[in-house]
């Protein structure tokens, strides 16, 4: 189910347009999607597709201000580590710096 969500919400993302103004919609929905349980988020992060993170990095900060987890910053290091090319570390840094 939640992931199902969120995949919906990545899929209706991924067609709009980067000049969109619903892209800022897209943002809110993930993070409050991503926000609601970090178990649930960190499976999901574990198993998402390159495409999908590619994504999901433009809410990176966001979700770590809200969970407020050391495990989430080490799942986008590791995940960062697993796809170098989509260049993730400065919104991992960002991100970390979120945690208080």
């Amino acid at each position: 189910m939640f992931d199902e969500k969120v995949r919906a919400i990545l899929g209706a993302r991924a067609l709009l347009d980067e000049n969109d103004p619903r892209i800022e919609q897209k943002w809110m929905e993930l993070t409050d999607a991503l926000s609601e349980n970090e178990d649930l988020t960190l499976n999901f992060l574990k198993n998402c597709t390159k495409t999908e993170l590619s994504f999901l990095s433009e809410v990176f900060e966001d979700v770590a201000y809200n969970l407020q987890s050391k495990k989430y910053i080490e799942l986008l290091y590791l995940l960062d580590s697993r796809y170098p090319d989509l260049e993730l570390k400065r919104h991992i840094q960002i991100a970390e710096s979120y945690i208080e």
